[in-house]
């Protein structure tokens, strides 16, 4: 594992020699992430053989999965309808001017849509969806 961490030094030039400084395992943990990213780091930028091309795209193969399955836990567990509004307004720093902004509507209905006394449109929901890149699927209770 050292030598594929150091930059500026040779790689391993099999695919044997690859796995033997660093196997590729299923990422299971954050720890397995991190390692697996450093190598991938290591190896990219740099002219690689077939062999070398074979062993960065099983490792980037190996993160890919890691990391759809924690998006897909992440999405899990946030919040729905109203209450996504919300979270994505405050982790945005979205106030209810700039909402009313990206929605097309004045401060004051902005701040009754995300107290949940008016509803959104579908027209709100394509606008969110658009602005904060998601589906309009998590406004929807």
């Amino acid at each position: 594992m050292n030598t594929l961490f150091d930059h500026k030094a040779a790689l391993p030039t099999t695919y044997n020699a690859l796995v033997a400084a660093f196997m590729p395992r299923p990422i299971h943990d954050k720890m397995g992430h991190q390692n697996t990213l450093a190598v991938i780091d290591a190896l990219a930028g740099r002219a690689l053989n077939d062999e070398q091309e074979d062993y960065l795209d099983l490792l980037s193969t190996l993160v890919e999965t890691y990391e759809d399955g924690m998006l897909k836990d992440e999405l899990a567990s946030l919040p729905r309808g109203l209450t996504m509004l919300q979270y994505l307004c405050d982790e945005n720093r979205v106030n209810g001017v700039e909402l009313g902004r990206i929605l097309g509507v004045g401060r004051a209905q902005a701040s009754l849509l995300l107290k949940g006394h008016r509803n959104l449109t579908v027209a709100h929901l394509k606008r969110l969806s658009e602005h904060f890149n998601v589906s309009s699927q998590l406004f929807i209770g």
